[in-house]
């Protein structure tokens, strides 16, 4: 081989390597670049984010502090158990208390499955179907209205035994409710079920 030769066949094999290096290899390299440069920005900004949040970490230890008495207040307010069933039972239970001083008579009382709950809050329910007059009905509504407890009439259904009846004497009413009311939940664990029997 002549020395021309060697000299065009080296500066062939370097046009192709330049070929391949500018085609092929530095697109990679500066993609790969522009990626790794995009990847750290994201992290410097999730960066800035956390240490703004940490920065802002006390105030929300004193929301979290002022949220708990604020709570811990409202508990007079609402029924006792830490648990639906327990507070559905305290609520059962006021349903009853307030009939007795109505004066009307419970003939049933049917707690209804709720899932409405507000952080700590959990909301119970009772159908309660009863017997009263006039006078017997105001009392009732008045007592849930104004009770100590915060409690909710969700529905009232109201029918007159026999509006037209001959006998005279106070009317009675078939009277069904629906109330509701709150109480704190338990902070550990989800309640467990309990075993039916």
């Amino acid at each position: 081989m002549t020395p021309r030769e060697r000299r065009a066949i080296a500066i062939g094999t370097l046009v192709a390597l330049s070929a391949i290096l500018a085609l092929r290899v530095v697109p990679s390299v500066l993609r790969s670049g522009r990626d790794r440069l995009t990847l750290l920005r994201e992290h410097a900004t999730l960066l800035a984010r956390t240490r703004e949040e940490m920065a802002s970490l006390p105030e929300l230890r004193d929301s979290a502090a002022v949220l708990s008495q604020a709570l811990i207040a409202l508990a007079p307010q609402l029924l006792s158990g830490s648990t639906g069933s327990e507070a559905g039972a305290d609520l059962s239970g006021r349903i009853n208390l307030i009939a007795s001083r109505a004066p009307a008579k419970v003939e049933r009382l049917d707690p209804l499955m709720d899932s409405l709950s507000n952080g700590r809050l959990g909301r119970v329910r009772v159908h309660a179907a009863m017997e009263t007059d006039v006078r017997g009905l105001v009392a009732v509504l008045k007592a849930v209205e104004n009770g100590e407890e915060v409690l909710y009439l969700d529905e009232l259904h109201v029918q007159a035994l026999h509006p037209a009846g001959v006998e005279r004497g106070p009317e009675i009413l078939k009277v069904e409710v629906v109330v509701s009311g709150w109480y704190i939940k338990r902070s550990g664990p989800q309640e467990r079920k309990q075993p039916e029997t």
